[in-house]
This record gives structure tokens, C-alpha cells and sequence, in this order.
């Protein structure tokens, strides 16, 4: 099945700079470090060709001699990768109640990074990929359709531990606010109708979100499967366990925090379907030691044998742990509580994960509005796999390139990796990554297509 117009031209190689064309001919970048994605070592004094915006030859100088007239571009001393993908990004919000499309500026500064492509894990497709349309330049971005059940709807109620009780609007009130927009699956509704709703969206797979049992998360992993889409969902979509969602045949699960719901038994996830719910059993069970349980362990270990991803969100919960550290109140609030106790237990349970196999992605949880240094990073979170979760840079960049076009799924198949026929998404480093995960901030342009932008250039535009 054709993907829908907007979803094509984000998969084109012809977004440009106005003052910038895409180069004719062939381009040779010679002379680097190359680290193509694949796995192994690095290739000294490597040279890629790149025509019509994908890898034409990568090798020697002698395997790949740039023909007569290519545009040469001098890569000597630096470091060549492939272009970095952040599978965990959400660029759409509203402002005073319009949905703000004016996500350019964020856009431009994610190319700037080295950030070729951002999987967006739910928001409005259809308004997500016109706003990123008219914001050329921009990494390619492909769209998440979210999908909840009933309870999202339903008012929530919060026993704080003072004694006290608090309702609160239903979680789908804040989210409109924002102008995401999930599709409701019941037990009666038809789980191809879901399926072929997100596609008309322009949506790439499902992201199950909340409200939703094993027999549901089947259903749509089924249609969606059918259709060559991919389903992702919240570790924990309450019912459903991380367990449950592996056995069920999901491609991944976002935030190891979710793995909370594998301390309790199936009686009580049954009745813990709301977002209030989710916040309080975190804050009450969370903990690096409760990450070394043999049930989190169990479903680990069902991930890396089904082939499950995991995509920890580490840089998002550290940022959540430290805006809770600043609470002056004398109680703290339940965000607070949850924030202090889905830190540690997620950076234990990505241990374990690491530790045992786990296919991992990085994804941020990055969001298009707010102060810059408040908004998750990937080199931030490649930064934590490595100090913090004890993965060799070489594992962790892997989480950001070729098992992240992987974990995204068939339409990012040309992604990730530099060899022949690929896409020519690349991105140059004044200093190696691999030697010192920090020097990711070291880019001196980034490749989009076969069209070279600088950092600066990006950032003013």
C-alpha cells in the first residue's frame, strides 16, 4: 500500500535551504574516519560517494575514485556517521488552544545536532506532517497514531498520602490541549478500522497508550501487522503488561519506568487503567532494588527472546527527577514522588536490559517547546547509555542509528547505515564519538539526501 502524499514527500530527498540546491552530479567526501552503523570497526581515510541523494560507493580511494567533475568535500581528521535518529520525539502543541505549527526553529536545531530522522510518537499525523512540510529543512519524521481505551475519557481520582482525595479531568483533556488526538479501541470496535484510520493520517504504526488488555494489544498488533505497520506502546498500557505486550507479537515499549507493572499480579493491573493510577504505583514501588525483582527480570528476558525492543526515555526521566529535586513543598506532589522513583528504577531496569540482550533504541522523549536545556536530547541519552548504563559508545550510537531505523520499521529500511543504495544521511564530526561519547556536539555539517548543511547556517534560518 502507497504511503499518503505528505508521508512520501517526508521520504524525499528534496528539502533545502532556500540559498541551498541539491549538488548535481557526484559527491565525494574523502579522507575521513568512517563509522558506517553496521557493527564493525571503523574504515581510516574512507571515501563515500553519494549520487542522486543515496551512497553510490564506500571504500579506498582506489575501491571508489570520485569520477571526473565530483564535488569533493575534504573530510581529513574527522569523523564520518551516519545521520543520528531520536525514535522518541513529540514536535506538536497548542498554544492559548491553536495548534502551534511553528515547530521550524525546533526542527532546524534537531538537523543541526545531526538528527537525520525522528520517529514522533504521537500527536495529530495529519497536522504533525504539514507543519514539518513547511519547515524544510528538516529530518525526516515519521508519525505514531495513539490509541487508548475508554478509562483515558474518564474522570481520575488521586489519595495523596496526607489522607487527602483529588479529582482530576480525564487525561484525554490535557492531551487535546496539547492537540494529540488518540483513537479510542474498545472490546467492540473493529481493530482494521483503527488500522487503516492511522494510515489515512499518514501514520507509519500504532503507539498503545493506555486502557488497553493482552486481548486488545493482540488484536491491533494483528491488523497492524497485516498492513506492514508496526506497534509500539507504553511499557504498561494498563492492563496489559510489558510481558504481555512482548507475547503478543509488539514490536517495541517506550519508558523502562513502565516496567512498575510487573510487580503486581494480573488482578490488580486490572484495575489500574488510568494515567492517576499509573503515577501512584510508580511512587510507591519503583526503586533500583525493586528493578532486580525476578518478574522484571522475567519479561526482560521474554524482550530479548521475542526480539522486543525496549526504548528507556533515560534523558526524559533524569530531566523529570531533577525538576522534582527543586520542590520546596512539605509534601510532595505525586508527579514529584513518581518522577524521584521512575528515574532510578528505569536506569536499574536498563542495566538489567543492557545486561541481558535487550534489542534498545534511543529515544529521548524530546518536545518542540519549552527552554532548550529542559528538552531531552539524544546526545544526552546517548551520554546515559554509556556513563551510566555501561555500554561501549560504539553499542549505544548503534541505538541511534541501524537498530533505530530497524526499531522504526519498514519505511526507514534506506536508514541508518552507510553502505551502497542507502540514503545519504550522514552527519561529520570535528572529534570522534566513539573515543568520547561528548563529542557528538562536535558536528561540523550534517548530510540530508546528498544536501550538506552547517550547523550555524541551520540555526539561523
Amino acid at each position: 500500500m502507497r504511503p499518503p502524499r505528505m508521508v512520501a514527500l517526508l521520504l524525499s530527498c528534496t528539502t533545502t535551504l532556500a540559498a541551498q540546491q541539491q549538488a548535481p552530479g557526484t559527491i565525494a567526501v574523502v579522507g575521513a574516519t568512517l563509522w558506517d552503523g553496521t557493527g564493525g570497526g571503523v574504515l581510516d581515510n574512507a571515501t563515500v560517494l553519494v549520487t542522486g541523494g543515496r551512497i553510490a560507493c564506500v571504500g579506498s580511494k582506489s575501491a571508489c575514485p570520485a569520477p571526473p567533475g565530483a564535488t569533493i568535500l575534504d573530510a581529513r581528521g574527522r569523523f564520518l556517521f551516519p545521520g543520528l535518529i531520536d525514535t522518541h520525539v513529540h514536535l506538536l502543541f497548542r498554544e492559548s488552544g491553536v495548534t502551534d505549527t511553528s515547530i521550524k526553529s525546533d526542527l532546524h536545531d534537531l538537523l543541526a545536532r545531526g538528527i537525520t530522522t525522528v520517529r514522533d510518537m504521537g500527536n495529530n499525523p495529519p497536522r504533525l506532517l504539514e507543519a514539518v512540510d513547511s519547515a524544510s529543512p528538516a529530518p525526516r519524521v515519521f508519525a505514531m497514531q495513539l490509541v487508548v481505551g475508554p478509562h483515558f475519557f474518564m474522570p481520575e481520582v488521586e489519595r495523596s498520602p496526607d489522607g487527602n482525595v483529588r479529582n482530576h479531568a480525564p487525561a484525554a483533556v490535557g492531551m487535546r490541549q496539547l492537540g494529540w488526538f488518540p483513537i479510542l479501541f474498545t472490546h467492540s470496535s473493529d481493530p482494521t478500522s483503527v488500522v487503516s484510520q492511522a494510515r489515512a493520517g499518514g501514520a507509519i504504526g500504532l503507539k498503545l497508550y493506555q486502557d488497553l488488555d493482552s486481548f486488545q494489544v493482540a488484536a491491533l498488533v494483528g491488523a497492524a501487522h497485516a498492513e506492514g505497520m508496526p506497534v509500539w506502546g507504553h511499557a504498561w498500557v494498563q492492563p496489559a503488561s510489558v510481558l504481555q505486550q512482548s507475547q503478543a507479537g509488539q514490536d517495541g515499549v517506550v519508558h523502562a519506568a513502565g516496567l512498575t507493572g510487573e510487580l503486581l499480579d494480573g488482578r490488580i493491573r486490572e484495575s489500574l487503567r488510568t494515567s492517576t493510577g499509573l503515577l501512584e504505583i510508580t511512587a510507591d514501588s519503583a526503586s533500583a532494588a525493586t528493578a532486580r525483582r525476578p518478574q522484571v527480570l522475567a519479561a526482560l528476558d521474554t524482550l530479548a527472546a521475542r526480539g522486543t525492543f525496549l526504548e528507556p526515555t533515560l534523558a526524559a526521566a533524569q530531566l523529570g527527577a531533577a525538576r522534582a529535586r527543586t520542590n520546596t513543598r512539605r509534601l510532595e506532589t505525586l508527579p514529584s514522588r513518581y518522577a524521584l522513583a521512575a528515574s532510578g528504577f528505569g536506569f536499574e531496569v536498563t542495566r538489567q536490559a543492557a545486561a541481558r540482550g535487550v534489542r534498545l533504541t534511543a529515544g529521548t522523549d524530546h518536545v518542540a517547546y519549552g527552554p532548550a536545556d529542559e528538552r531531552a536530547q539524544l546526545a544526552d541519552e546517548l551520554r546515559l547509555f554509556v556513563d551510566s548504563i555501561g555500554l561501549s559508545p560504539s553499542r549505544a550510537l548503534l541505538a541511534a542509528t541501524r537498530d533505530a531505523a530497524i526499531a522504526i520499521g519498514p519505511p526507514a529500511r534506506d536508514l541508518g547505515t552507510v553502505v551502497p543504495g542507502k540514503l545519504a544521511d550522514l552527519v561529520l564530526f570535528g572529534a570522534d564519538p566513539l573515543a568520547n561519547i561528548t563529542n557528538l556536539s562536535q558536528v561540523e555539517w550534517v548530510m540530508l539526501g546528498g544536501v550538506v548543511y552547517r550547523p550555524a547556517d541551520l540555526r539561523t534560518h
